[in-house]
């Protein structure tokens, strides 16, 4: 049940980042991925509907001015509910129970549907027609009330952490696969029909197009049967939500519904995504309406405009796709104001385009800024607006939207009708100076604008260039976000199973570089910190009172956030070396691989006890746990952890090197079998060229020193 909006808590510290682990736990939420099956579904009507609405407009006008405006004409069709009923239909969603409303959307949809090709064959032409523009009307009507509804409950479904992950799944199945599925669907059912006619037209028992309509109506059918069995969508327990807290009466309609646009008014995140949003869907309606002029620019007819189409949504499936794990540790921020600069970029340099071959890749790169610009609002709107205000605010942002695309789509598509244009030869290539190329030019420009000023209103990292932070997103090094370093040094990390000799080569990797005259800090986890020896004992030591699995993993987070605050942290912000033997790595490997908790668990808590602080090298030095344990077992009496049995520490190897295989920029994996010497040697030569990147800013101890600068919180094991 939802709360009434109060004052916002405190940052939550779990990022907002995606990789394949991330995608396959969401899809293991059983309520989540049955709604999301219903989005696929939904969609998948939508697009077929669009297409075969798009077919019958292109063919009923002749003249490029009159096809520019049948054009437009119908995307304004299909927008107009939007104006009037837009954000009412996110107060509405708001105030009563999403999933009866997401399940009587689609039965409405289901009959609207339905009825266009029956009522075809009982009426006249123009009643057909006349009820086809009716049918369409209501149905995106419904559309208005359903698609906010469906918005506002995936936060619900799946922790914050995994908001990316469900969003990414959601939209790429909306605009990556669907738009391709219906495509491949109607062509399919046309071809079909066709050929059990014997290709003769007369003799088609069902037209191609009523048999889409129809295959239309039942999908939504399907998806209103699906989201009726998913009552976690349920707000207020199933029923209308009549009070706030304490017996608070709720807002009137008309009260909520202002209240959604002051929010967006006054909540600079929301004011930053909303005008970055307009000038990419400003840009977006630009291309839409200008597009077909601009692929008989380039010398084809509707075979380039059908390319440059799929163009466009194979780039927002590999946007939505690939972006989170491109970016990775980048700015949620700072990901969406560069991918609408990205993208408004590629449009720009879309009219100096010759020929096909370079149009279909900037249009692409068009596409890919845009599926990325619209996972990182989508996800930042829903992690961080309250849910009481959801409802209200994504259909504020979706209604908006949908009238600046209206108005560029029409606009757009009545000034390249009447422009016209002009040709220049350029050797073998003809380059056609027409409207759309200017509007193309325009848009682009105008959707940099917007990323530059939503970047000031949104901007979570000041300070800190946004060129330099993308660069090291693409190099995989670790970046400093709020909270996660104010210093300049260097963070050093060695792992490994027991017995891998870590804490050899970590003091002859201290020894070296203090004898290059760095300041190092040469430390350990668990117990580098009085504090942290004791707690080393509770988990180490044998007892007949051992700590449970989970207590386990959090007496190793409370000795992690004390050693951060009062060893690693400080020495980072001096700018020094920390050469650390053991952090995150170990915890993910021995409680999550190792004792089979679950890993995002782990990996959130101890990204809880650091604040999100990262090492700028993890060293592994992998070893069979054989060899590892007979080492151990030569060198004295094992400790609790390095006396488990050997499938424990095969598991806790498996996690070790699963976490090196995703992140390999980030991670140096050694034979721990080698000679310490050759060991040694390797571990110099990848830490050699980050010393001459940080040499600017790190310490340096005069030469005249006796001893070398190592600082020893406590002697590692």
């Amino acid at each position: 049940m939802s709360a009434a909006p109060g004052p916002p808590g405190p940052p939550d510290p779990r990022p907002l980042a995606t990789d394949a682990s991330q995608v396959r736990v969401v899809l293991r939420n059983r309520p989540f991925r049955r709604l999301w099956l219903t989005f696929g579904l939904s969609s998948l009507g939508d697009w077929l509907g669009l297409l075969a609405t798009s077919l019958f407009a292109a063919g009923q006008v002749t003249g490029s001015t009159a096809k520019g405006l049948a054009f437009g004409g119908v995307v304004v069709a299909r927008l107009l509910p939007t104006i009037v009923l837009g954000p009412l239909a996110g107060a509405f969603v708001d105030r009563f129970d999403r999933r009866l409303t997401m399940v009587v959307c689609d039965l409405v949809r289901f009959v609207l549907f339905a009825s266009i090709p029956l009522v075809a064959v009982v009426g006249s032409a123009p009643v057909a027609v006349g009820w086809a523009l009716v049918a369409t009307f209501a149905i995106e009507v419904v559309g208005m009330f359903w698609n906010p509804a469906k918005e506002a409950s995936v936060p619900n479904l799946v922790p914050r952490e995994q908001l990316e992950a469900a969003n990414q799944l959601s939209l790429i199945a909306t605009y990556g696969a669907t738009p391709l599925l219906a495509v491949a669907i109607g062509a399919g059912l046309n071809r079909l029909l066709l050929s059990l006619a014997s290709d003769d037209p007369s003799r088609v028992l069902v037209d191609p197009n009523d048999a889409a309509l129809y295959l239309n109506a039942v999908t939504f059918l399907v998806a209103a049967v699906v989201v009726f069995f998913i009552p976690e969508i349920s707000t207020g327990e199933g029923r209308l939500r009549r009070s706030g807290p304490a017996g608070v009466p709720e807002p009137s309609l008309p009260s909520a519904l202002i209240d959604g646009w002051k929010y967006a008014g006054r909540t600079p995140l929301v004011r930053g995504l909303v005008l970055g949003i307009l000038g990419a869907f400003a840009a977006g309606g630009v291309v839409v309406g200008v597009g077909q002029f601009f692929a008989r620019g380039l010398g084809g007819g509707d075979a380039t405009f059908y390319l440059l189409f799929g163009a466009l949504f194979v780039g927002l499936g590999a946007g939505m796709g690939l972006g989170p794990s491109l970016v990775r540790g980048l700015s949620r921020r700072r990901w969406f104001c560069a991918s609408i600069g990205l993208s408004g970029l590629a449009v720009a340099l879309l009219p100096l385009s010759v020929h096909i071959v370079v149009a279909l890749p900037l249009t692409a790169l068009a596409g890919a800024g845009a599926g990325m610009a619209y996972l990182a609002g989508t996800t930042l709107l829903g992690a961080e607006v309250p849910d009481a205000m959801r409802g209200r605010v994504f259909a504020f942002v979706q209604s908006t939207v949908r009238v600046v695309l209206l108005l560029s789509i029409a606009v757009s598509s009545l000034l390249v009708g009447i422009g016209g244009g002009r040709k220049i030869s350029l050797g073998a290539f003809n380059l056609d100076l027409s409207a759309a190329r200017g509007l193309l030019l325009l848009s682009g420009v105008l959707a940099i604008v917007a990323s530059v000023f939503s970047f000031r209103a949104m901007d979570d990292k000041p300070g800190v260039p946004l060129f330099r932070d993308l660069w090291a997103t693409l190099r995989g090094h670790s970046l400093p976000v709020p909270g996660d370093r104010s210093g300049d040094g260097l963070f050093l990390v060695f792992e490994g199973g027991e017995g891998a000799g870590k804490s050899t080569q970590a003091s002859a990797l201290a020894e070296w570089l203090a004898g290059r005259g760095f300041e190092v800090v040469r430390t350990r986890e668990p117990g580098a910190t009085p504090l942290g020896r004791q707690i080393r004992s509770l988990i180490l030591d044998h007892s007949d009172d051992a700590p449970s699995a989970r207590s386990e993993a959090l007496l190793y987070a409370a000795d992690r956030a004390h050693h951060v605050a009062t060893v690693i942290r400080p020495a980072l912000e001096r700018g020094a070396i920390v050469v650390c033997d053991r952090y995150v790595d170990s915890s993910l490997a021995y409680q999550g691989a190792g004792r089979e908790l679950a890993v995002e668990d782990v990996e959130w808590l101890s990204r809880w006890a650091t604040a999100s602080l990262v090492p700028d090298l993890v060293i592994l030095l992998d070893v069979d746990p054989g060899v590892g344990l007979s080492r151990v077992e030569r060198r004295g009496a094992a400790d609790r952890l390095e006396a488990e049995s050997v499938s424990f520490h095969e598991r806790v190897r498996r996690g070790f090197l699963d976490r090196a295989a995703a992140d390999p920029r980030r991670y140096l994996v050694l034979d721990a079998g080698a000679s310490a010497g050759m060991l040694a040697d390797r571990i110099k030569v990848r830490v050699a060229p980050m010393l001459k990147v940080h040499a600017d800013v790190i310490p340096v101890v005069p030469e005249a020193d006796d001893q070398p600068n190592v600082s020893t919180p406590t002697e590692a094991k």
